[in-house]
């Protein structure tokens, strides 16, 4: 069987738009699509602004989030076409004819003759053909969903990074309006303490200006009680 046709417009979904291959090492842009790792990353070298290469938004090598379910889907793919690849090619080992038809109970790939023998008897068959097309089904319907989770992973991640840019803001802001009250509270804190120190050194001066004036006063009173202890002294020292 070609593989083409084994593989069919399935392949369009899992192939890189850069390369032209299947994935290796997928990843998933802001914008939703999938490119290889490596090939969007070489793509973006020759860019100033990183760009999506399929509709030119804005994005960035952090912003690429590995796509792992499409990493296995394309695992699972290459496997299931390699399997139906050798089977289709290979010869009934017990009846030497060529394997033409899939079994759907059994899963498993046999000769015209094969399908008479009791052990599938009444069972559903389906050409290779057929068989691969079904998986190729199966694997698209299970891509688009996924891929859809994917993309709102990614918008998920968009939105709490904007979260977070907002909490960096707000953060930026509060410290500087801490700062700058507490530079307010600075210049009032220096302010007073001149105006307090002020008021402290007049009032030291005011002080030392009654005590000297009180001083000089005792000063008075002591020499003129001196000089009349010492004139009662000399009235005791003359004759009666």
């Amino acid at each position: 069987m070609d593989s083409k046709s084994c593989t069919g417009g399935l392949e369009d979904d899992m192939t890189c738009s850069i390369c032209q291959e299947l994935f290796k090492d997928p990843v998933i842009t802001k914008s939703g699509h999938n490119f290889c790792r490596e090939c969007v990353c070489e793509y973006w070298k020759g860019n100033a602004i990183p760009a999506c290469p399929i509709c030119r938004a804005d994005s960035a090598i952090s912003d690429l989030i590995t796509n792992h379910t499409l990493r296995n889907i394309i695992d699972t793919y290459k496997k299931v076409g390699k399997k139906l690849k050798e089977e289709s090619k290979a010869i009934c080992s017990q009846h030497k004819k060529e394997l033409q038809l899939y079994c759907v109970e059994d899963q498993e790939v046999i000769c015209v003759i094969c399908e008479k023998l009791r052990k599938h008897k009444n069972h559903e068959f389906l050409t290779i053909e057929e068989a691969a097309q079904e998986f190729k089904e199966e694997l698209k319907k299970s891509l688009k969903p996924l891929q859809d989770t994917q993309r709102e992973i990614a918008e998920f991640k968009e939105k709490y990074r904007g979260n977070i840019h907002n909490i960096h803001d707000q953060a930026d802001k509060t410290e500087k309006q801490i700062k700058e009250d507490f530079l307010k509270l600075h210049q009032f804190l220096h302010e007073e303490e001149k105006t307090l120190l002020a008021d402290l050194k007049k009032e030291k001066k005011e002080k030392e200006q009654k005590t000297r004036v009180m001083e000089e006063s005792i000063e008075h009173d002591l020499t003129s009680v001196s000089k009349v202890i010492k004139d009662i002294q000399q009235k005791l020292d003359e004759e009666d």
